[in-house]
């Protein structure tokens, strides 16, 4: 990598916590004798601007930030077709895409840069009607416990600041209190129906989510067998009616035994549409959009160039 690359770097990314490794990013960027200069964002607002002036100046964009970080980068990179390639240094609280391309360290992600090694990803498509414009997503899309439990988190952690020391403790006590909040409200299961290539399932689910990866919040698996390069999304829906039912759900999944009892059942597919009698919210890529109850979700093949490293990942040829 020798022609200078255009760093975006997000210091409130994983709630502040990005701020305090800028140092460090800097300092292996520059051991890796990587030319480049630093964009650093104020606000979403400014980050969009940003990304905005930068694809049309850089054929390298290196998002140092969490899941909307790269997003809004992707957004831009789509909106203007210059054909820019995607570097990621993962500072968010959960970075599963950058676990996927393994670059979720700091340093394999500045060596990744180094060598410049890039693959054209599967990128996600989300719909909400004929006068929004569609969403990209690169890692997940999901509705029920996937909306409710990010949006509880939130509110959990601004009221208890104090824990922002503890970032990964204190999600995981907030994530539980959000679990059981959204079943004892009864916001959980959803009826919908799913429309597929094949034809179209009821369903009754707590949580369903559209993935193009096989890590989820950082150390889970739902769909081992997802990968951003197959051309298609792994649907995959939760089996449980109520909280005992969800947490032994949970155990299974944590265990990777989740698909020979039935906890979890994997649809896979270039395109989807769910229906809900009513209005719902999708969480895509943490961000929450609103929905009339009409949602398309589909995947762009090979889409998006994007700097991995191929040491460990089994879907690289």
């Amino acid at each position: 990598m020798n022609k200078k690359i255009a760093l975006i770097f997000n210091p409130s990314a994983g709630r502040g916590k990005a701020n305090r490794k800028r140092k460090k990013v800097e300092a292996c960027l520059k051991a890796q004798h990587i030319p480049y200069e630093i964009f650093v964002t104020q606000s979403e607002a400014h980050l969009v601007k940003i990304a905005t002036q930068v694809v049309h100046k850089f054929p390298v964009i290196v998002g140092a930030g969490g899941d909307t970080t790269l997003t809004i980068i992707a957004q831009q990179i789509f909106r203007y077709k210059k054909g820019n390639t995607l570097g990621v240094i993962s500072l968010g609280s959960v970075n599963d895409l950058a676990r996927e391309i393994g670059v979720h360290k700091i340093e394999h992600a500045c060596r990744a840069i180094k060598r410049g090694r890039a693959v054209f990803l599967d990128v996600g498509v989300l719909k909400r009607g004929a006068q929004e414009d569609p969403f990209f997503f690169l890692g997940q899309a999901s509705i029920g416990l996937g909306v409710e439990v990010n949006r509880y988190i939130e509110i959990w952690m601004d009221k208890h600041a104090f824990m922002s020391r503890f970032y990964t403790i204190a999600q995981k006590v907030a994530a539980v209190g959000g679990f059981y909040n959204s079943f004892k409200r009864k916001i959980v299961p959803l009826t919908v129906d799913l429309k597929q290539t094949e034809g179209t399932t009821s369903l009754f689910s707590p949580f369903i989510i559209f993935t193009n990866t096989s890590i989820n919040a950082r150390e889970f698996r739902l769909s081992p067998f997802a990968s951003p390069v197959d051309g298609l999304l792994d649907c995959c829906i939760l089996n449980a009616s109520t909280f005992p039912d969800f947490v032994n759900a949970l155990i299974h999944i944590k265990r990777q035994t989740h698909l020979e009892t039935n906890k979890v059942e994997i649809i896979q597919d270039k395109y989807f549409k769910i229906h809900a009698p009513h209005p719902i919210e999708i969480q895509a890529d943490g961000e929450i959009f609103q929905s009339n109850g009409e949602i398309e979700i589909s995947t762009l093949p090979r889409a998006l160039n994007v700097i991995i490293n191929p040491e460990s990942l089994h879907w690289v040829r």
